[in-house]
């Protein structure tokens, strides 16, 4: 790979980052959240989790994962439940205040769903082989360097 490839890809990494949030961000701060904390929403308004689950979904150790769902619980979006025989598993559920909150952004995401169906059928599927693409390969990166803390 060349510089200017190596150049490129750092710079979609960053522009793909910057631009979703700035999509993103005005949704979910409208209900006092970030993107983390209305990403959790949305995936215990699917089910039920283990903070674990959320620290795998999130991409954050377990530790931060742990900090963030207590700061959520006193905010009133969910609550947790220790499970289990030595009651170390924490289960996380929401409460009618964050079921309401994941549903308002939920229903807003749902403008941009409908703006990317709008688009061309070979541009929506070219868009999602990319985006499975980039998923495949931020994986394997993940993957190579884990606990390798030295590139921080």
């Amino acid at each position: 790979m060349n510089e200017e490839d190596r150049i490129s890809i750092l710079a979609v990494f960053q522009t793909l980052r910057a631009k979703t949030s700035r999509l993103l961000e005005p949704v979910v701060q409208s209900e006092g959240l970030t993107i983390l904390q209305a990403c959790v929403l949305g995936h215990l308004y699917q089910q039920d989790a283990a903070v674990g689950d959320i620290s795998d979904l999130a991409v954050i150790d377990q530790a931060n994962a742990s900090s963030l769902c207590k700061k959520m619980e006193r905010e009133g979006f969910l609550t947790r439940t220790r499970r289990g025989p030595d009651r170390r598993v924490v289960i996380l559920s929401l409460t009618p205040k964050g079921r309401e909150a994941a549903e308002r952004i939920q229903m807003r995401l749902n403008r941009f769903l409908e703006l990317v169906n709008a688009l061309p059928e070979k541009m929506r599927s070219d868009l999602l082989q990319g985006f499975q693409a980039a998923e495949q390969m931020l994986d394997y990166l993940n993957d190579q360097i884990k606990g390798d803390h030295d590139l921080c």
